[in-house]
């Protein structure tokens, strides 16, 4: 799924807007902008959450935009500033719930045969909505921003099988109430 940060943006603009210069900033901004915010509401469920979030994006990437070497690579630079802008605010001490070592992992056939079935239902949103932060950002962070299971894993600092247990009990939890 497209969500804009594959959008290209001219590397003599990238230039500029590590260099400050207020007009390329604005030019990056206007391009990124729809993409962060539809990323970050997505992740977040609050609107309001997710501006006040984009804001904290623009702001740190501007700040940390010097220290990207490859300007062809803004998009993905963004993406990744995005994801861990919001994972950020929603980490907060929790006990840790060790999970069940007794419980099956989904094989492939039945992971995708439930990505499937999600994707084809009517509004995700707000099917996800009845998820929590956690559930809701794994499944947004798969099924729409397209991470892979190493990639989540590494993004949450858990196993792999861990996200592929989470993921499919979140699956499990928004089949239940889809068919209440």
């Amino acid at each position: 799924m497209n969500t804009g940060f594959g959008t290209a943006l001219d590397s003599q603009v990238v230039r500029h807007a590590q260099q400050g210069r207020r007009d390329a900033q604005r030019q990056l901004f206007e391009t990124f902008q729809r993409a962060v915010l539809s990323s970050l509401t997505g992740l977040c469920r609050d609107r309001e959450l997710a501006r006040d979030l984009a804001q904290d994006v623009f702001i740190q990437a501007f700040d940390k935009l010097p220290q990207l070497r490859d300007p062809a690579a803004i998009g993905g630079w963004l993406k990744q500033l995005t994801v861990r802008t919001a994972l950020a605010h929603f980490r907060r001490p929790q006990l840790l719930v060790s999970e069940p070592e007794d419980m099956p992992e989904p094989d492939a056939r039945d992971w995708l045969s439930q990505a499937d079935w999600l994707s084809q239902q009517d509004d995700i949103k707000a099917l996800l909505s009845i998820l929590d932060d956690h559930e809701r950002q794994l499944v947004w962070l798969y099924l729409v921003e397209e991470y892979t299971h190493t990639e989540l894993a590494e993004l949450f600092s858990v196993p792999a099988a861990t996200i592929r247990q989470r993921y499919h009990r979140a699956l499990q939890k928004l089949k239940q109430r889809s068919s209440a």
